[in-house]
């Protein structure tokens, strides 16, 4: 019998090279609510330091961008985002996306001590009222806020408005975040009171990531290392601070650096309502036209079945019925970030890069199974994945046979035996595990797995 020809691999370029370690990482990322596509394709990567500025033309989506990124419009039944979006090593989800600073109104009657406790004693478990009391001024006077350490037992609402922006940012920052987003914290405020707030954001950025929506371009030259210029749903300029202003690298950066301002039409906006001098946006990405659309009952491509909904499921190879642009792109709108893929072929890299996917090769020949130790061995991988925050579908041909048998072999290696596997996920379609060798090969690794646990 033909086994699988190698054990699992990491994907050969499964990752655009700019996106090595950084913070966050953005590919092909996009937001909509309902018919409205707010951002279409975002690019980009933050380091582990640093200050990145956010600018652009209001009402394009930079505090979009940050809601969605801390997660905050994923109750919202009409929200809608696609492409892959990874943060400190995993991809973004519940629980685990980047801090952002809000002005929460609860804090505002709160004093400037309590305001920072949380965020202090989520770095430094324990600590007592004296203990705490002694950090907070530590921390102020680290970050060149020693005034405020006067003000402590002050109610933050009777603050000057400068300084109750720069409570709302150490809220965040003394709990260490690896990322902080700040949207406009100088809205409003003269120089003179903008003057304190940009200081704690330089301060912050020799230490973290801080990616701060900024309007004043004087703010943004004196704060800021890099700006991103957010217009029209997608970044249409990324430069150092200095070649941004000085020497812009696109003649809409020009234009903005200019006049403050570029008018660019929404990703989603038609020709026929726009102005006869007015360039048409590029066209929706595809996973933006399926997002829009997509009913609140979609289920992903044709043949696609939940083994464990909103974690692992089942799909036939993408393209095998229609284009695999469109198959790609319906299994992000449904969550899914990686592929296990089981044919003998390998799904093509720049297709998956392009709807933000990535995939696990194992070929395994038709009607067969894998060897035991590297059944092991994927079910390892494929747990590993999901603690990273994961989304897979296993795939082979048409979606039942080979990978029937993977996702039942997952299950027990999760726990479950062979029989309670092989029932479970033939509730879900009786044509999971299609031959008597792939059904002898569950009996082999349950028994496989027992031999080599410790009783």
């Amino acid at each position: 019998m033909d086994h699988a020809q190698r054990p699992p691999a990491p994907p050969d370029g499964a990752q655009n090279p700019r996106h090595a370690n950084a913070i966050l990482s953005l590919e092909s990322y996009g937001v909509a609510f309902g018919q409205r596509v707010i951002l279409a394709e975002i690019d980009f990567a933050l380091p582990p330091r640093g200050v990145t500025g956010v600018m652009g033309p209001s009402g394009t989506g930079k505090s979009t961008l940050l809601r969605s990124l801390a997660g905050l419009n994923v109750s919202n039944s009409r929200f809608h985002s696609w492409g892959r979006a990874e943060f400190a090593g995993a991809v973004l989800g519940a629980g685990h996306v980047p801090s952002l600073v809000l002005q929460d109104p609860q804090h505002l009657g709160t004093s400037v001590l309590e305001a920072l406790a949380g965020g202090l004693r989520s770095a430094v478990p324990g600590l007592s009222p004296l203990e705490l009391r002694h950090r907070a001024a530590a921390e102020l006077e680290r970050l060149a806020c020693g005034d405020l350490v006067a003000w402590l037992d002050r109610t933050v609402i009777d603050l000057p408005v400068g300084d109750r922006r720069r409570v709302a940012i150490l809220r965040e920052a003394v709990a260490s975040p690896p990322l902080l987003m700040i949207d406009e914290p100088t809205t409003g405020l003269d120089d003179d009171s903008s003057a304190p707030v940009l200081e704690l954001v330089r301060m912050l950025g020799r230490e973290r990531c801080v990616l701060v929506v900024l309007h004043n371009q004087q703010h943004a030259r004196a704060v800021a290392e890099r700006i991103l210029l957010l217009a029209g749903g997608r970044i249409q300029a990324d430069a150092d601070v200095t070649t941004f202003f000085e020497q812009p690298p696109t003649p809409l950066a020009e234009h903005f650096v200019r006049t403050g301002s570029c008018d660019v039409p929404s990703p989603d906006a038609q020709p026929e309502d726009l102005a006869e001098d007015a360039a048409a946006p590029p066209p929706l990405p595809l996973a933006a036209q399926i997002a829009v659309r997509a009913e609140a009952e979609y289920r992903g491509p044709r043949g696609f079945k939940w083994i464990v909904p909103g974690r692992v499921g089942s799909t036939p190879l993408p393209g095998a019925v229609v284009d695999i642009e469109h198959d790609l792109a319906s299994l992000r709108v449904v969550g899914v970030t990686s592929l296990i893929t089981l044919t003998r072929r390998d799904l093509p890299q720049e297709s998956l890069r392009r709807h933000g996917l990535r995939n696990l090769h194992l070929p395994i020949y038709d009607r067969d199974a894998p060897a035991p130790w590297q059944m092991r061995m994927l079910a390892r991988r494929m747990t590993t994945m999901l603690d990273r925050g994961e989304v897979l579908a296993v795939h082979c041909r048409a979606g039942i046979g080979r990978t029937g048998t993977i996702l039942a072999g997952w299950l027990i290696a999760e726990g479950l035996t062979a029989d309670a596997a092989l029932d479970r996920i033939r509730r879900i379609d009786p044509a999971f595990v299609q031959t008597d060798e792939q059904e002898a090969f569950l009996h082999a690794f349950e028994a496989h797995l027992l031999s080599i646990t410790p009783a």
